[in-house]
């Protein structure tokens, strides 16, 4: 405490010291300019009858001039470095803004996004551009509340022409190749809005027309059930096999399904155990009952199936939610297969060359540090040699 105490005193006392350093030299330089104005008064007295009246006429006159000049040159300074000032202060505000979230948080939300445009127009320089840039994050900001993004996404599918014994059963099976689908993917929901993983009833589905893969795919009105399902396949069979999936009776069409399909599913640690399935119009709608946590907000996903399809068919893989670092990878058999891929990646000539490699039958798209946009992906084509 004594320290402390001691401290301050200092502290005082080289106040007071510079103080009075200050007084005395501001004395000083008074006394030496009466000094000066004294010598030169009586310089100019004796030589030159200089008479008081003359030197307080001129020294008005000398304030007046210097005044004169004084206040013009602050003007002029002023007018000049006052819009330089005012854009430098702008800009160390907005440095400020940029840097710090919680600065930003005092604002409303229409400042926020105020300030979002004129940051994208300085950017841009086109209103074209901008309008076309603040219109989709706009639509990110109204359906933030409702969104999913998949936070990672690896697909792995392999093809064979060697058919499982199961397939036998199928009619027109001579038509088939055999796909085997490993997926596995990260979900993130903004809210419990629109949630397919929103119980411990969850469904895959495998379409067999365009419009009930769409309402997976594009949450269209055509099939509002295969719109809740977590994954939807393009199930590509003949007509006589369709017609022969609905004969069966619902525990042989669950047999079926099992032997056909092999389908695991797994959310975060819990596997699913299929408990119903059935066949509707648009395709094979399969129930599992799954025991993890449906009120979280985040979920790892992991769909393994198998599945047969028609040559000639086309393999869609799309990205129906915002997609970071997808990774696909698209095995077959060069020898017995002529397989094209078509790609609509947002990644312009990197999606059709810099994102992926091809050799020997494997198509291996990895797309890292990168947020794909929806409804983005790839088709393939499978033709038999």
């Amino acid at each position: 405490m004594e320290t402390d105490n001691r401290g301050k005193q200092d502290g005082k006392d080289r106040k007071s010291a510079s103080r009075k350093i200050v007084v005395e030299a501001t004395a000083i330089m008074i006394l030496l300019a009466l000094v000066l104005v004294i010598v030169g008064y009586s310089f100019l007295h004796f030589y030159f009858k200089y008479e008081l009246q003359d030197l307080l006429s001129d020294v008005v006159g000398n304030l007046i001039g210097v005044l004169a000049a004084f206040l013009l040159f602050d003007i002029l300074y002023n007018q000049l470095t006052q819009d330089a000032y005012s854009k430098e202060t702008s800009q160390q505000i907005t440095k400020t803004l940029m840097g710090d979230s919680e600065t930003l948080d005092v604002f409303s939300d229409e400042d926020k996004k105020a300030f979002l445009v004129s940051t994208i127009r300085s950017i841009l320089k086109d209103e074209d551009a901008v309008d076309v840039v603040v219109g989709n994050i706009s639509k990110y900001f109204s359906d933030m509340q409702t969104t999913r993004i998949r936070k990672s996404f690896n697909y792995t599918i392999t093809l064979t022409t060697e058919l499982p014994n199961e397939y036998k059963c199928l009619p027109g099976c001579e038509d088939y190749y055999y796909v085997q689908e490993n997926l596995n993917y990260e979900v993130k929901y903004f809210s419990d809005e629109q949630k397919n993983l929103n119980s411990k009833s969850v469904c895959i589905g495998f379409s067999f027309d365009k419009l009930s893969l769409d309402a997976g795919l594009m949450e269209s009105d055509s099939d509002p059930a295969f719109a809740k399902c977590i994954f939807n396949e393009s199930l590509d069979i003949t007509k006589e096999a369709v017609k022969y999936l609905r004969s069966l009776s619902g525990d042989e069409l669950k047999e079926k399904f099992n032997a056909i399909f092999t389908p695991t599913i797994k959310i975060d640690k819990a596997y699913g155990d299929l408990e119903h399935v059935e066949i509707r119009d648009g395709g094979i709608l399969a129930e599992y009952k799954v025991d993890y946590d449906y009120r979280a907000l985040e979920h790892a996903v992991r769909i393994i199936f198998h599945m047969p399809k028609m040559w000639g068919s086309l393999f869609e893989v799309t990205l129906v939610d915002p997609t970071k670092d997808p990774k696909i990878t698209f095995d077959y058999m060069p020898g017995k297969m002529d397989v094209t891929m078509y790609s609509y990646l947002n990644k312009g000539d990197e999606s059709n060359e810099g994102a992926y490699e091809t050799r020997n039958g494997l198509y291996d798209v990895a797309i890292k540090d990168e947020w794909i946009y929806p409804k983005s992906g790839i088709v393939f084509t499978v033709k038999k040699k």
